[in-house]
């Protein structure tokens, strides 16, 4: 019998000393692909990842560029460094995502983004910062100018294009970025937005867009237009552009900092060697949100 007691004991004092020696379980990222539905009815496909089994330090809404998803380019890489270095990420589809026809107007990106913003507070993240690629950072600019949302914390702009007018002129000239607002002003007018018109964009090739679509994003009263959004936020503001970026130009990092209101801090980054994409770059450009993000939640 005391054989016995003392064999268990000797059993129980090794399990001991080798779980002790046993490595703790590892942080990893939980994901989970859901669908949101706006206010409206429209259903997006979005991705959400959190670290585990610690508690992420705030949550990050993440919204892609023109002809995007939440799944490729940009956002097939930094979603998941971000969560693995402590954020929530859910990176959604807008209700125009992918390549394809186009005919939802621009103020309709409010609806999409307030579901990701929702579906993170809905999760308990009180914490909270929007994240915009490309014409992304168009849309969130309008969705805080325009909401004043209090549940943000700030704003993260990478590849920012500016005015999609001018981004035309830049592309194209000003006469021939002119004579297609115009036609496209001239249809909706004539009562005729809906109807479809066939849009060359340069390095993206070319879409079908209605008139109604274009003047959205490209007349003069647009939402769209970053510089006149960024006027109207007091939240901190970060933008990072790539120096080897050809398809939105640098320098409109420095226009949006230049056009921030007053109560607005903007910090610049700029990669050298960094494409529109950041490729061979990913790791730089989450450590300079990692960092800044870190700096928000410390203040």
């Amino acid at each position: 019998m005391r054989t016995n007691k003392l064999s268990i004991l000797c059993i129980t004092v090794v399990a001991v000393l080798l779980c002790s020696s046993c490595p703790r379980s590892k942080q990893v990222v939980r994901t989970d692909v859901i669908e949101l539905q706006t206010t409206d009815g429209v259903k997006l496909g979005a991705v959400f990842r959190e670290p585990y089994p610690a508690r992420a330090k705030a949550g990050v809404v993440m919204v892609h560029g023109y002809g995007g998803n939440f799944y490729s380019g940009i956002m097939a890489f930094l979603p998941e460094i971000l969560s693995r270095r402590g954020f929530a990420t859910l990176a959604l589809n807008m209700r125009d995502h992918d390549l394809g026809p186009k005919k939802n107007l621009f103020k309709e990106n409010l609806p999409d983004i307030t579901a990701g913003v929702d579906e993170m507070a809905r999760r308990g993240y009180e914490a909270l910062f929007l994240f915009g690629h490309s014409m992304g950072t168009n849309r969130v600019l309008f969705y805080l100018a325009e909401t004043q949302d209090p549940r943000i914390d700030g704003l993260i702009l990478t590849g920012p294009p500016g005015n999609l007018f001018q981004w035309n002129v830049r592309t194209f000239g000003l006469e021939a970025a002119t004579e297609v607002l115009h036609r496209a002003q001239d249809l909706k007018a004539s009562d005729k937005g809906d109807t479809w018109m066939l849009i060359d964009l340069g390095p993206l090739g070319k879409a079908l867009y209605t008139a109604n679509h274009v003047v959205s994003l490209r007349g003069p009263q647009s939402l769209s237009d970053p510089f006149m959004n960024i006027a109207r936020l007091a939240k901190p503001v970060l933008v990072v552009h790539g120096l080897a970026d050809r398809l939105s130009d640098p320098h409109v990092a420095d226009q949006l900092k230049n056009n921030a209101g007053p109560g607005c801090s903007v910090t610049v980054q700029k990669i050298a060697g960094a494409n529109h994409r950041f490729r061979k770059h990913e790791e730089e450009l989450a450590e300079i949100i990692v960092q800044w993000l870190d700096q928000q939640l410390s203040h």
